[in-house]
């Protein structure tokens, strides 16, 4: 079963992980890069492309 992480709302529609439009469902969350000084500069390692039909 699939898991929500209630506290993550994710606007990548693209996603594998992204279900109904905004909730992510993946197992855990990745963001980076280590770099990143501003939340522009970050994206999320996890993002799987995929075709959701949930747009």
């Amino acid at each position: 079963m699939k898991k929500e992480i209630k506290e993550i709302k994710c606007n990548a529609h693209n996603c594998i992980y992204n279900e109904d439009g905004c909730r992510c469902v993946a197992g855990h969350v990745e963001i980076g890069p280590s770099s990143a000084c501003t939340c522009a500069d970050t994206i999320c390692a996890t993002f799987e492309p995929g075709t959701n039909a949930n747009k």
